[in-house]
């Protein structure tokens, strides 16, 4: 049942009234009375064109329940007491207020809402008691208006009103003037409940377009035809398109690469049917029309139950994918290089047994002999399997030989000055930053992989070109931290381009796989970018490849700064050191046995040998006493080389032991050395290594990473030029 309430409280001083509808407790409607008019009973009545709503709009379908005894209304519409009943118990708070603002008459709906009784507020406050200081102005205001200027000012609006308690309360205020009176008329209605359901849903409402804005995805909405409705800031940012595109028309298809628009156009059906799309794989396009991987999910807008288009998220897996191929490239490069090694490891016992053999011929052959020629050549031919044996190493990670702090803006210019001298035809230009920090390397190694890297750009220039070098400290960000797959923040970032051909994505992606070459086999073997992979790897660095077809390639090598200050580059002796010690050898190839027994006996030393561990540790701990060093082979069957070095350590604490092996100095070896380890050599070795080895071991007690020259030779020790 609809009610409808006058606000007045008497006929002959009331012209205009605005009587609040309301239903089930809520304002939702006004009707409005000219009170001139009514002449009698009969005028009261409740047509639809004076019904308006809370927004000022006609309201239609409402009618009044009209009496049905007009003789018993029409004696309660000549009664004060009928009016006064009206105004008394409508849903709304009521008053009425005289021009000097003072309150003439409140309803008991006004009493509940402010706390305040009849006898307190009638004729002795103010209406200004029951509003806040900051709406008091603007009130003051309307209200003077009101009776000077009416049009000009609103019948219906908000204020904050102030309870005895001293409560703030949120009211609706629809007032007008008592025609003849300087008198006014209000309604109040309490919406404190729906201003806080409103602020409420506002608060949420921006948190969720500030979840949405910060979102680090994209966010999307599109309508039924899948033009993009919506698109969250960073949408903009990573695809390259405007507010303006948007605006002028974006769809779907277009941040698709076009290999995905037959799938994505069922898929799309299907979603604004109501089904909803998983994370799907998908390969993303920006404006530009690059490419990247994403994962999109999405999901129908439904509006009052019919599709209205699609939203869903797009996630850039690129860095992901990126770690996943750089995962699978580390997986297939570590079984290679763990076969690699192997081989590498057993081709140097080999070439130790060859150059072992003509160091020895070429002792006892005079340069005039007719051979001599011959096995120079031969000696030289040994030298080159050994550095492609190297090669490999460095590529499986067989570890790094000689590692010294070293300043890389000076060990880049020497590199590269060494290489322009070779290479006229190139222009290379240097930019090194100052304060480089130092970086421990194997400075072999590491001109190895610089010279690789050099000479891959000037193939890639057969007509010449420009070849730019830079090295500098970086402080990495969270996103190339990641890329990289390291925790570390600080690296000396060393930068190779050219300016040649470049290269697409099919070759770059395989740069670094071992035998991997676009060049004759004649003129490459595959595995100068390999093996520099691996090196800058053991050296806990990262190596990457950048490049365009008809752009150039550009190599950037990572490496973490050292604690350390920079050493100077020791110089390289061919100096034949002699004696007259005794040595045990222990080795399980007995072509190494042979030849390095030769070799020591030629330098004057008493020679014991050994074919495996455990006779090589029966005869020491027989012979102890007698035997001034030890030469051990790290890799041997049944007990490795630790074992064998524990168990002689247990023997006789102070053993001297140069180790020996085809592998570059790994971890094993580092841990052997760490445990006390005199020394270590690589095969294959010259005479002139292993001399000064064995004479830096028995005279210096020198450690190995200790790059001082042997000590000056006695009577035993006369040196030879060979």
């Amino acid at each position: 049942m609809r009610r409808y309430i006058a606000v007045f409280s008497d006929l002959d001083l009331i012209s205009d009234v605005c009587l609040p509808i309301v239903q089930q407790n809520n304002l939702f409607a006004f009707r409005n009375l000219n009170m001139s008019k009514l002449k009698n009973h009969n005028d009261l009545k409740t047509d639809d064109e004076s019904i308006t709503g809370a927004n000022n709009h006609p309201l239609s379908g409402l009618s009044s329940d009209k009496t049905k005894d007009k003789t018993t209304n029409h004696s309660h519409m000549n009664s004060e007491e009928f009016y006064r009943a009206i105004f008394e118990h409508t849903a709304t708070a009521n008053m009425i207020l005289a021009e000097d603002t003072t309150v003439l008459f409140v309803n008991e709906n006004f009493e509940k809402m402010m706390g305040y009784s009849k006898e307190e507020v009638e004729n002795k406050l103010p209406w200004t008691k029951f509003v806040v200081e900051e709406d008091v102005e603007l009130m003051k205001q309307r209200h003077l208006q009101r009776r000077t200027a009416p049009a000009s000012v609103p019948t219906t609006y908000e204020f904050r009103g102030l309870t005895k308690t001293g409560e703030i309360r949120h009211i609706f205020l629809s007032v007008d003037m008592i025609p003849g009176t300087a008198n006014s008329v209000a309604s109040l209605f309490d919406i404190t409940e729906h201003k806080k359901s409103q602020e409420a849903a506002r608060h949420s409402e921006e948190r969720f377009k500030d979840m949405v804005r910060l979102l680090p995805e994209t966010v999307f909405e599109t309508d039924v035809d899948g033009k993009i409705t919506f698109f969250n800031e960073l949408s903009f940012s990573r695809f390259g398109f405007t507010q303006d595109d948007l605006d002028r028309g974006l769809y779907i298809q277009d941040v698709l690469a076009p290999q995905e628009h037959e799938y994505f156009k069922t898929v799309f059906q299907d979603v604004v049917r109501g089904q909803r799309v998983e994370l799907k794989e998908m390969l993303a396009q920006k404006k530009d029309g690059e490419t990247f991987p994403a994962l999109v999910r999405c999901a129908g807008i439904l509006i009052n139950g019919e599709p209205a288009g699609i939203r869903g998220f797009l996630i850039d897996i690129t860095e992901k994918k990126t770690l996943e191929n750089q995962l699978l490239h580390a997986e297939k490069l570590k079984a290679i290089g763990t076969l690699a090694g192997g081989i590498a490891h057993d081709f140097n016992n080999l070439l130790m047994g060859i150059l072992g053999n003509l160091t020895i011929m070429l002792m006892h052959m005079g340069g005039a002999h007719p051979f001599y020629d011959r096995l120079k050549v031969m000696e030289d031919y040994v030298h080159r399997g050994s550095s492609l044996t190297r090669q490999l190493l460095g590529f499986a990670r067989g570890g790094k030989y000689e590692v010294r702090p070293t300043d890389m803006g000076k060990f880049v210019i020497q590199s590269a000055e060494m290489f322009g001298r070779t290479k006229k035809d190139i222009s290379i230009q240097l930019e090194i930053g100052e304060s480089l920090w130092h970086v421990d390397v194997d400075r072999g190694q590491m001109d190895q992989v610089l010279l690789n890297l050099f000479v891959n750009a000037w193939q890639a220039m057969p007509d010449g070109g420009n070849l730019y070098i830079s090295v500098k400290n970086v402080e990495l960000s969270k996103k190339e931290m990641n890329a990289l797959g390291t925790s570390g923040k600080r690296f000396v970032k060393i930068t190779v381009s050219d300016t040649g051909a470049g290269m697409d994505e099919k070759i770059m992606s395989r740069v670094f796989e071992p035998f991997f070459t676009t060049k004759e086999q004649s003129q490459n073997t595959g595995m100068g970018l390999a093996s520099a992979y691996g090196i800058i790897r053991n050296h806990g660095g990262y190596i990457q490849v950048e490049s365009r077809p008809g752009r150039g390639t550009s190599f950037i090598i990572y490496l973490p700064p050292s604690n350390h200050k920079a050493q100077d580059e020791p110089q390289k002796e061919s100096r034949i050191y002699k004696g007259t010690e005794t040595i045990l050898l222990i080795d399980d190839e007995q072509m190494i046995i042979d030849v390095a027994s030769r070799i020591l006996e030629e330098l004057g030393y008493k020679v014991l040998s050994a074919t495996s561990a455990k006779k090589g540790i029966e005869i020491f701990q027989n012979s102890k006493e007698i035997i001034n060093l030890v030469v051990l082979d790290m890799i041997m069957p049944g007990i490795s080389g630790k074992e064998a070095f524990d168990i002689l350590r247990q023997a006789d604490p102070s053993v001297k032991v140069l180790l020996s092996s085809g592998f570059s100095v790994d971890s094993q070896a580092k841990d052997i050395m760490a445990a006390g380890c005199r020394g270590f050599i690589q095969k294959p070795f010259t005479m002139a290594q292993l001399s000064q080895k064995v004479r830096q071991i028995l005279d210096g007690d020198l450690h190995p990473d200790n790059d001082r020259r042997p000590p000056p030779p006695t009577a035993a020790t006369q040196p030879q030029n060979h």
